[in-house]
């Protein structure tokens, strides 16, 4: 047996200063959906195999090498979601969402799960959000789901150190086409590949050819044909009117024709935030205008981004960025004896249904041990009861700064914090209306 236990491979601990990064992602996440009309939807943790088979394609690696597959005791075959459109496009068919207003704009927080090989920042358990457009193939959704992804970053001040690069998969008969040309150029060069590419190559499975994994790949790739040389002419006018759209936002991006998706289901436009400081993708986004059909709806148009909340937050620190702490205490309430504690709990517990911050009434120590505890959390202020302050029904007021302290009558214990500390916010029914701003400040 090991001394102790250590979390699985692939997976991390999310701690409480960790937490402070997420949950600020997460205020601003709901705040910029909801301002654009978004609803949040949650689809189960786990699907049937066969979502994922008709979704990712059979070959692909996400399905073959990265799916936590698994038989449940009746035999049925499902899987943990590895990514959430497929879970989201079999919602919006199951509930018959394409009846109601279209397009459905939803957006989602929420963990995923990927069997693959733990490096560069990729974990088998991860946070993502995002958002799925069901219902409409309009080059003006793409754009404002650019811009979106764009804003948010911005709220987190990170923007500035990605960069967003766009391209087009043009369509299925275009990546047909396209794809014929790349295996003749690759035709004869396989010995400049490495044997993972070659291996990509003998599958078929072009997008991922396409991905460099060396210098010598990186050179064939950028002499290789590109995809914006076999557009339609609609797939060219709609990828012209996304990039229009998008210059009208005065945002900063580059066009990537070398760009591809190896996701099966993506079509016409892909886009792509990279960190400039490693060149990780932080937040990737692309059309799927067969997929709805293709996993039993009506034939009509998706589009949506992803963006990993780990690889967020790593970003944000690496940058130095801070947030918000909120979990801050503000009283530690120290007593001694069984008598005293008696007294206190009561105190303890008025002082948080007030709205104060309040811990203490902790272990059997003594009252020089507690004040050294209350230094630890670093709290302004310090309430004292013993033996004697029960008799005389007071309590001793200690300002940790200055280390001076008076008494006062422990029913007044309340206006006395206000006095000191000032009136807590207290929680109500509209606490809502405390998520209106994403300002640091106000936060």
């Amino acid at each position: 047996m090991p001394k102790f236990f250590k979390a699985p491979t692939g997976t991390q601990d999310l701690l409480p200063r960790y937490h402070d990064y997420f949950t600020f992602l997460k205020k601003v996440i709901r705040h910029r959906f909801r301002q654009s009309g978004y609803s949040r939807i949650t689809p189960p943790v786990f699907e049937e195999v066969g979502a994922y088979e008709r979704s990712l394609g059979v070959d692909s690696d996400l399905f073959t090498r990265e799916l936590y597959a698994f038989e449940d005791r009746q035999g049925r075959k499902l899987a943990l979601r590895p990514e959430m459109t497929t879970g989201i496009v079999r919602s919006f068919i199951e509930h018959e969402m394409y009846n109601g207003p279209l397009p459905a704009e939803l957006y989602f927080i929420e963990p995923c799960f990927r069997f693959g090989r733990p490096t560069g920042g990729n974990m088998r358990q991860f946070w993502e959000f995002g958002a799925e457009v069901l219902g409409e193939s309009d080059p003006s959704i793409d754009a404002q789901l650019i811009y979106l992804s764009h804003r948010i970053l911005t709220d987190l001040q990170i923007r500035d150190k990605c960069e967003l690069r766009i391209n087009t998969m043009g369509s299925k008969e275009d990546r047909k086409q396209f794809f014929e040309a790349i295996a003749n150029f690759y035709a004869g060069k396989e010995r400049s590949l490495s044997e993972t590419t070659q291996e990509k190559l003998k599958q078929k499975k072009y997008a991922e050819v396409l991905q460099p994994r060396n210098e010598d790949e990186e050179i064939l790739r950028d002499m290789a044909p590109r995809i914006t040389d076999f557009l339609s002419k609609s797939s060219k006018v709609f990828f012209d009117q996304v990039i229009d759209y998008t210059k009208s936002f005065d945002i900063d991006f580059v066009i990537d024709d070398k760009m591809t998706h190896k996701i099966k289901y993506h079509s016409n436009t892909i886009f792509e935030f990279r960190a400039k400081d490693s060149g990780q993708k932080i937040l990737v986004g692309g059309r799927y205008d067969d997929l709805i059909e293709e996993m039993g709806g009506p034939k009509v148009g998706g589009v949506g981004f992803a963006a990993g909340i780990n690889r967020l937050i790593d970003l944000m620190m690496r940058n130095g960025i801070a947030v918000p702490h909120k979990d801050y205490i503000q009283i530690f309430l120290a007593a001694t004896g069984p008598v005293a504690k008696k007294k206190a709990l009561p105190i303890l517990v008025q002082l948080r249904e007030h709205g104060f911050h309040a811990v203490g009434v902790l272990g059997k120590t003594s009252m020089q041990e507690q004040l050294k505890r209350a230094e630890e959390f670093n709290v302004p202020c310090t309430l004292l009861i013993g033996d004697l302050e029960v008799k005389k029904g007071e309590i001793i007021v200690r300002d940790m700064e200055s280390r001076k302290q008076h008494w006062i009558p422990q029913q007044d214990v309340i206006k006395e914090m206000e006095k000191v500390l000032g009136k807590p916010q207290k929680l109500t029914h509209n606490v809502e209306k405390l998520d209106t701003t994403v300002d640091f400040l106000s936060y």
